[in-house]
């Protein structure tokens, strides 16, 4: 066994004289622990609501999405009759998306009539996303509609008036003047069937319809803006994304849903960091208390010190005992964290016992742990640990051979 690691282990677990260094040196073991668990428990949090977050807006939005490059609507009949026979792809949709004026009694609102093509309901689990009503399944009857909860909140649409005709106006593509009001706008009903969900942005800016009452309404009749895709295997995503791309010509562009909500990744990328940091700042001002504790144990084995020095022991051997010493402290302050972490994380995913209280759609906060971030917070607590084990053990060691010299 090395000597410094050997002297080193021999400082740190000694039990022998229980003085004030060694309540400061279990004090700094203590501070790295509550350090390292409350990183792991807080990115694991972060993951938690991040995952919340994305499977809100996944299950409305689509894996991929063919769009047109030069124009807001295309003819689906022009395209390769074989672009969507990709073995990954589960299912497809055809999907028109208008901006409408909603009439409701007096109330009045703006809001995106999305049509859909009657295998809609492969791609996306909308019975889920139901707090009202049911999912129209009758496409024949085209003048229906599925209203976000948002919408139906600013129009003041109760849960007794949800079935009641909802006015839809488009502004009139062949009107040549504003004056005539009657001319001016395409007028159609519908009745809503239902209220969904998904998330606060998306509740108050989609109404859900069958693809031919918005393609009449619009006089679309054969254009859509997007055909919407479910693929069997998502890891795959980008791989499909690519060869459905190199299939079209520069007239398309396939997005995946991660490219449609660019914005969102970036904060909720963004908060986590910021947080990290923070905690990671937090830690460094902790592990003074190492710096402190080395220090003082230096001071407390100044005699132990000499005694190796007139047995031989050169400056590099007693800079690694200490350093060791410091770095086991270290080690042993990460590991219980991480351990401690772990077991609180397991007890709140089991259990939840911290809850979030009423109004969320969840009662607890959510615990997801990911490798890469323990793996993260590990790095971090050592490379912490590194640099506040080397100055003290470095300096005070030189400044003793340098008094042991003079």
């Amino acid at each position: 066994m090395n000597f410094s690691y050997f002297v080193a282990s021999r400082f740190f677990t000694t039990t022998k004289k229980w003085n004030f260094v060694h309540v400061i040196s279990w004090v700094s073991l203590l501070g790295v622990a509550i350090g390292t668990a409350a990183l792991i428990l807080v990115l694991s949090v972060f993951n938690g609501f991040e995952s919340l977050v994305l499977s809100m807006y996944n299950s409305f939005d689509p894996h991929l999405t063919i769009s047109s490059s030069k124009g807001k609507t295309f003819n689906p009949e022009l395209m390769p009759s074989e672009i969507l026979d990709n073995d990954n792809i589960y299912a497809a949709a055809f999907v028109l998306e208008e901006k409408a004026l909603l009439k409701y009694q007096d109330k009045q609102f703006i809001a995106t009539i999305k049509g859909v093509s009657s295998n809609y309901h492969n791609i996306t689990s909308f019975d889920s996303l139901l707090i009202e009503g049911e999912y129209f399944h009758d496409y024949e009857n085209k003048n229906v509609g599925i209203i976000g909860a948002g919408i139906s909140y600013h129009l003041s649409m109760g849960l007794a008036s949800v079935f009641e005709q909802l006015h839809v106006y488009l502004p009139n593509r062949k009107s040549k003047t504003l004056l005539n009001t009657y001319n001016t706008f395409r007028q159609a009903s519908l009745t809503p069937t239902g209220v969904f969900s998904v998330q606060a942005e998306i509740d108050e800016k989609y109404i859900i319809t069958p693809l031919r009452f918005i393609q009449e309404l619009s006089e679309k009749n054969d254009q859509i803006s997007a055909i919407e895709i479910k693929l069997r295997d998502s890891d795959n995503m980008l791989l499909t994304q690519e060869e459905l791309q190199q299939s079209l010509s520069s007239d398309y562009i396939v997005k995946n849903r991660l490219e449609h909500q660019v914005v969102l990744y970036k904060i909720l990328n963004t908060e986590k960091l910021a947080v990290f940091l923070i905690l990671l700042f937090i830690l460094i001002i902790a592990t003074f208390n190492i710096i402190g504790s080395l220090t003082m144990l230096i001071i407390d084995k100044k005699e132990k010190v000499l005694s190796l020095i007139s047995f031989g022991a050169n400056k590099q051997n007693i800079k690694h005992i200490f350093f060791y010493t410091s770095m086991m402290i270290v080690g042993a302050g990460a590991i219980i964290g991480l351990a401690i972490g772990l077991f609180l994380g397991f007890i709140q995913q089991k259990f939840g016992f911290i809850s979030l209280g009423g109004g969320f759609v969840i009662d607890a906060y959510p615990i997801i742990f990911s490798i890469f971030d323990i793996i993260v917070v590990l790095c971090s607590v050592l490379i912490i640990g590194l640099v506040a084990s080397w100055f003290p053990s470095h300096i005070l060691i030189n400044r003793i051979f340098k008094r042991q010299i003079y």
